[in-house]
This record gives C-alpha cells, sequence and structure tokens, in this order.
C-alpha cells in the first residue's frame, strides 16, 4: 500500500510539471503569434551568396512584404551579424549587399524583421570568402621559350592547372615610350603570346597570372610582376 501511494504521487508530480511547461511553452508561443495564428514576415528569397576578397555578396528577392523593415545575416555560429534598414514599396525588390566576412566557408543565416521584432522563418546558405590561404595556392605562369624575329616577341608559355582558378597573363611592355599590356587567356589551346614591335633581347617586360576562386567570384586575384 506504502508503495502505491508513493507511485500515484510520483504521477500526480509529474503530470504537474508537464503542465508547466505546457504553460510555459504556449506563453513563449503567444508572443509569436497574432489572431490566434503564427505571425511571419516575407522571408528573402532566391538567395545566392557569391565569394569575393575577404567578403562576400549576398542577393535575393525581397518579397511584397510592407511589414518588413530590416534584415538581419549571421554567421559564425550567430557570433557575427550585420544588419540592413529594408524600405518597403510593397512591391518585389532585389536585396544586393557586399560585406566583408574572414576567409573561410560560412554558414549563413538570414531572417526579415517587422518593427515589432517578429521575424521571419531562416534562410540558410552557404557561401565562400578566399584571402591568404587561398594566396598561397597561387603562382605565376612559368615561360617556357622566347624568341624574337619580324619586329616582334614570341612568349611560349608552360601549361597550368586550370583548377585553381587561373584566368589569364597579363603582359607589360614598353614600345615607342607608351606602355602596353597584352592579356592572354590561359587554356590548353592558349600558350603563346606575340607583343609586336618589342625586342625582349634589348628591353626588359613584366608579366603575372590572374586567378578567380570560382566562378561565383565577384573579386580576381593576382601574383606578384616577374620582370623579363
Amino acid at each position: 500500500m506504502k508503495q502505491t501511494f508513493i507511485y500515484k504521487n510520483l504521477g500526480i508530480v509529474a503530470v504537474i510539471l508537464l503542465l508547466l511547461a505546457s504553460c510555459s511553452k504556449w506563453d513563449d508561443f503567444k508572443k509569436y503569434t497574432k489572431d490566434g495564428e503564427v505571425y511571419y514576415t516575407g522571408k528573402l528569397d532566391s538567395v545566392k551568396i557569391s565569394s569575393g576578397k575577404g567578403r562576400v555578396l549576398v542577393s535575393g528577392l525581397l518579397k511584397a512584404d510592407p511589414k518588413i523593415v530590416k534584415c538581419r545575416i549571421f554567421w559564425n555560429d550567430m557570433k557575427d551579424s550585420v544588419e540592413y534598414a529594408i524600405t518597403s514599396s510593397g512591391s518585389p525588390a532585389v536585396f544586393s549587399k557586399i560585406f566583408s566576412v574572414a576567409e573561410g566557408v560560412k554558414n549563413f543565416v538570414i531572417y526579415t524583421y517587422d518593427l515589432e521584432g517578429n521575424r521571419s522563418v531562416a534562410v540558410n546558405a552557404i557561401g565562400t570568402s578566399y584571402g591568404d590561404a587561398y594566396r598561397r595556392k597561387m603562382s605565376n605562369r612559368l615561360i617556357s621559350s622566347l624568341a624574337f624575329a619580324s619586329n616582334k616577341t614570341t612568349i611560349n608559355w608552360e601549361q597550368m592547372d586550370l583548377s585553381t582558378g587561373v584566368q589569364f597573363t597579363e603582359t607589360q611592355y614598353v614600345v615607342n615610350g607608351a606602355t602596353l599590356i597584352t592579356l592572354t587567356p590561359v587554356t590548353q589551346a592558349s600558350t603563346t603570346t606575340v607583343l609586336d614591335g618589342f625586342n625582349y633581347q634589348t628591353t626588359r617586360f613584366k608579366y603575372r597570372t590572374i586567378f578567380k576562386p570560382d566562378v561565383s567570384s565577384i573579386d580576381t586575384f593576382a601574383t606578384a610582376f616577374t620582370t623579363r
């Protein structure tokens, strides 16, 4: 009998605790409801993160929700964020913002808010910021040979690993006092640059190689110039 009494009391205590927890959760829920319905602002749609040099570009489409007054973007486990004021015209609008981010792959969490602090459902997107770690993987294109004939210099280039994001080689040289620039795409088929009116045997030239980390990147990186 004594054991039965104890079990009954424990059961009553458990029920009371569950009811208290439910009431607490209901109070929290009511904070985000209006007229009995869950109340959210419109989320940022069609989100795209473009990489950059120590920065990223976040773009998307803001819904035609006149209640939206700001947008906050979080990353680094919600420790870092940026905030942008939104002036709604009542029509869909393009959202496009660039901001600084430390190098690395980041998970971004995006919310919109109204004046009362109610927020949209979370929008998650992955993006990358590039910096010194990427620079250390870059190298200037190597020259396999040089030739001068018919009043022009021909530069023959070595092949490069295209997966590094290499784009083109920039060559600068002087002819009749004018500095000229030639851009040579780095491809399997493009391995030669011709400098008309230039003799590498009597005058020096310099060159560098330009990289783009990925197709979405808003920035390019360049090696230091090499002089020949």
